[in-house]
């Protein structure tokens, strides 16, 4: 497996990262107090660590992990 170096997390009180935070939040209409966006902006850099780790892996590049409902499958009789 090949090494990929990752971007350092900014601070959690890095004005961006609060700005960034709040934009999601407000994309999403999610309204927060100044307590809750402190403390989502205090973990986003770890998750945003992660994410971007988990997009570090070559070959797991153009994976699919999901499963899908697919609404033309049809049940077959095995045993016929």
């Amino acid at each position: 497996m090949t090494e990929t170096a990752l971007s350092p997390a900014p601070s959690p009180d890095d004005p961006r990262v609060i700005a960034e935070v709040g934009l999601l939040m407000s994309r999403a209409a999610l309204p927060l107090s100044a307590a809750e966006l402190a403390e989502l902006a205090a973990s986003y850099p770890l998750q945003q660590a992660g994410v971007e780790a988990l997009y570090a892996v070559p070959e797991a590049r153009y994976t699919d992990p999901a499963l899908r409902f697919r609404a033309d499958a049809r049940i077959i009789d095995w045993a016929g």
